[in-house]
Formats: structure tokens, sequence, C-alpha cells
């Protein structure tokens, strides 16, 4: 067989084999970045001193704010809103 034929029979080999290390070792990897960030989560939570009803009613209105933000912005023209709002009323001096 041609001698570079050859070698880059070798090199998919391994690179192969590399692959599927690395694919093995990603689920670990992500298991762990989740551990730390759910670790991190209650460390903030904890520090805050917010009982779990506070907490709960918190997330609930982020993501109901989320929700309005989301319809706002598909109910607006591409480009967003192109009328200026009218420039602040000059304020008048008391006497």
């Amino acid at each position: 067989m041609n001698p570079r034929i050859k070698k880059a029979s070798e090199d998919i080999e391994r690179t192969k084999a590399k692959i599927s290390e690395l694919q093995a070792l990603l689920p670990e990897l992500e298991r762990k970045k989740t551990d730390l960030e759910n670790t991190e989560i209650v460390r903030l939570v904890r520090s805050a001193n917010v009982a779990p009803a506070e907490l709960a009613a918190f997330i609930e209105s982020v993501k109901a704010s989320k929700q309005v933000s989301r319809a706002n912005d598909k109910q607006s023209p591409p480009g967003g809103n192109t009328v200026a709002a009218p420039p602040p009323k000059p304020k008048q001096e008391e006497d």
C-alpha cells in the first residue's frame, strides 16, 4: 500500500478513536457543569434569605414579564417602532 494512503488511514483511525473518546466524555462534563450551576443557584437563593413562596412569586413574575415582552415583540413592526415620541414639555417656572 502507498505509504501516504497508509498514513492517512492511520490518521483517520486515530481521529475516530479520539472522537469516540471525547463523545463518551462530553455527557459527564455537561453533568458536572449543570451540578456546578445548580450549586451556584442554591447558594445565591440561600444568601438572599428569601422564603420559598416569595422566590416562587418572583420567578413567576419574571416569567410573566418575559411572556409579555415576547408578545409585544411579535406585534411590533419590523425595525421596531418608527414613530418618534413627542419631546417633553418644558417646565414652567413658578412665581
